[in-house]
């Protein structure tokens, strides 16, 4: 197992799989989406959410990377354009 303190394989599997769930949606939405908007009420919302338990950082990893994986879809879908 991979362990780097806190970090480990199996704390951060639920966000990874909600990073690649949010890269998908990014590219299958054909919306054109504010970027700095998104970013600014999603860290936001991440806040109020707190952290998941055995997390340190106080906000959701989940949302976070999530969102990342949603504007990044979004921008490869932009490019492929």
């Amino acid at each position: 197992m991979i362990n780097y303190g806190l970090i480990t394989v199996n704390t951060m599997f639920l966000p990874i799989i909600g990073m690649l769930v949010g890269l998908v949606l990014g590219i299958r939405v054909n919306a054109k989406l504010n970027i700095w908007f998104y970013l600014i009420v999603g860290v936001f919302i991440a806040y109020l959410l707190g952290a998941l338990p055995y997390y340190k950082f106080p906000m959701s990893y989940s949302f976070i990377l999530s969102l990342i994986g949603l504007l990044i879809g979004n921008i490869i879908n932009r490019i492929l354009k």
